[in-house]
């Protein structure tokens, strides 16, 4: 399923000083910096041109005004203030006075211009920026700064490139609306979540439908439907569905079109969706499989109504550019011989995009429901592809919300184990574990096949006031 690139709009401040512009260096600097931006991958520039200002930067506090009201037009979700020569403080000031206070700034300064025979400096860059820095730290913003180099540098481009994917995260969190369908499991009391922290310090809304309004939904829809019929095709497709008994792969494809259907009308972006023992015994499927193809087709979907879990699902998707589709996993336990390697693994709702290339995935009755209830076919079982990821998990206590993350690798070791698994490799598992204790994180979590997106979460946690920590 073809996943279309999250574009952000972020606009970039090249400040100047028109007194220590030798050779006119501000302007090359700007254009190189734009350069490098022009390939970063979702980064939709947004940069004052140079019919707008002189020569394309702000040196006035005029032009820092100017370029404000251009990025508020723009609705510009992140900014870059890079000093191109010494900088004027008082322009990018101005250009500050107008722009809200939680936009995610990131500020650095380029390497300045040579130095002539005669001993006269250029630009002075780094000096101006320690300016720059003070003007929006007295304003009270929040920033990130990275060190000095050339737009050139590879540090260059993936600090630029982590920034833009955390503003992706950030722009897409805030306001998130959450689908809560049904409730949580009566046994899993630490999933339980404070729907009035999220409103007050992101802006999210819970948007609830009871379950048997969902159930109800779904036994309406007509199989004969040329869209249901569509997703019955797709989900037998390289599949062995040995296993299933008469109208399970109807019931299935059902049960899809309704969710994504219930979606629309709750206009929500994510799903936290019941789905045990009632869905079994009142439509006779296990929806595992569907949770893993809403994931694949964008729709962020997570299991057992765990809202905080849908919602770090959402983000580590949005930190990803929607490139790669999240997987709901559980901490599920130590591998039994090796070091630092733990098991990532749910009952068969990874999405397909996921499963390893040498490995044919298995619909079948869900391993772990079938004592409840027999009538459980819909889960898709297989081994996760390899390579690296990212797995992290946001928590709330008292209000105060924590965000554990950290990166590994899905590697190819036995042993085999029933559902959709990955056996993921740490430096340091035992860090893992001190910190996930220390900072209330529960059973639930998620990993993307995107080691990047840890990187991201560090400033992703930053500017949004959560209190993050990453494993080792």
């Amino acid at each position: 399923m073809e996943r279309k690139l999250l574009k952000t709009k972020i606009g970039f401040v090249p400040s100047n000083w028109d007194a220590w512009n030798g050779d006119n260096w501000a302007e090359g600097m700007r254009d190189r910096c734009v350069n490098v931006f022009n390939l970063v991958p979702g980064l939709e520039l947004v940069v004052p041109s140079k019919e707008m200002t002189a020569i394309g930067c702000v040196s006035t506090t005029d032009e820092g005004k100017k370029t404000a009201e251009f990025f508020l037009k723009e609705k510009v979700q992140g900014v870059l203030i890079g000093n191109m020569t010494f900088g004027m403080e008082v322009a990018v000031g101005s250009f500050l006075n107008y722009m809200p206070k939680d936009i995610p700034i990131l500020h650095f300064a380029t390497k300045s211009g040579p130095i002539s025979k005669q001993g006269n400096r250029l630009t002075d860059t780094w000096c101006g920026q320690f300016m720059t820095a003070s003007a929006i730290k007295r304003r009270g913003f929040k920033f990130v700064h990275i060190n000095t180099c050339n737009p050139e540098d590879q540090y260059f481009k993936d600090n630029i490139e982590k920034f833009t994917r955390a503003v992706c995260a950030i722009s897409r969190f805030k306001r998130l609306k959450i689908g809560q369908l049904g409730t949580r499991p009566q046994l899993f009391e630490s999933q339980n979540f404070s729907e009035q922290a999220m409103q007050k310090q992101f802006g999210q809304m819970v948007v609830p439908m009871d379950l048997d309004t969902v159930l109800s939904r779904i036994e309406r829809v007509d199989g004969k439907n040329p869209a249901v019929q569509q997703i019955m095709a797709e989900i037998i497709e390289g599949v062995d569905i040995s296993e299933n008994q008469k109208n399970d792969i109807e019931n299935i494809a059902k049960a899809e079109f309704a969710y994504l259907e219930i979606a629309k009308e709750l206009d929500v972006d994510a799903l936290a969706i019941s789905c045990w023992t009632r869905v079994q015994e009142r439509i006779g499927i296990s929806i595992c499989s569907i949770i893993g193809r809403l994931n694949d087709k964008g729709l962020v979907t997570a299991c057992e109504v765990d809202i905080p879990g849908a919602a770090t699902l959402h983000a580590v998707n949005c930190a990803g550019l929607n490139l790669t589709s999240p997987h709901f996993i559980d901490w599920t336990d130590l591998h039994p011989t090796e070091e630092n390697i733990w098991l990532a693994w749910h009952c068969g709702n990874a999405p397909f995009s996921a499963c390893a290339k040498d490995c044919k995935p298995k619909w079948l009755r869900n391993e772990r429901m079938i004592q409840w209830a027999p009538n459980c076919f819909g889960a898709l079982e297989f081994r996760l592809k390899d390579g690296p990821v990212t797995c992290a998990r946001l928590v709330e206590y008292d209000g105060q919300f924590n965000m554990f993350y950290g990166s590994g690798e899905v590697v190819d070791i036995e042993p085999f184990v029933r559902g959709a698994y990955g056996w993921v490799k740490v430096n340091d598992v035992f860090d893992w574990e001190n910190k996930m204790i220390e900072y209330g994180i529960v059973h639930h979590g998620t990993l993307i096949h995107d080691a990047k997106v840890a990187d991201a979460m560090e400033w992703f946690c930053y500017f949004l006031g959560i209190n993050g920590v990453r494993g080792a």
